[in-house]
């Protein structure tokens, strides 16, 4: 049995490329929203007194629009290589990608109807 040669796939490479960039931008994002999230209101919270804050800190605020857009250009990027990349009916169907985009559309979602309305 003759193997092929393998040479290096670009198309490849850029598909792995923007997809795991664009997994650990939502990632990110992730962590963003969490350290400029309000501080929950808990019955622990309530006994002692404590002061919280009750409003998104708008310093961090100012980074998801940008994490959101790349994460979007990436996951965008990587289905748009796909079909030039994927010519039988066993390559992968690279669901993934279609998940990433849409947890990208509902930080979209997120972002404006719920953050923008309470920052502080």
């Amino acid at each position: 049995m003759e193997r092929r040669n393998r040479r290096t796939d670009y198309l490849e490479i850029l598909l792995r490329s923007a997809a795991t960039m664009g997994w650990l931008a939502i990632f990110g994002l992730q962590i963003l929203i969490w350290v400029a999230a309000p501080e929950l209101d808990t019955g622990l919270v309530r006994y002692h007194g404590l002061e919280i804050r009750h409003h998104w800190q708008a310093q961090w605020i100012g980074w998801l629009p940008f994490v959101l857009a790349a994460c979007t250009i990436l996951s965008l990027l990587a289905l748009g290589v796909r079909p030039f990349r994927s010519r039988r009916k066993t390559d992968p169907k690279r669901v993934h990608l279609v998940i990433l985009l849409g947890l990208t559309l509902a930080g979209y979602g997120v972002y404006w109807f719920q953050i923008l309305g309470n920052t502080g």
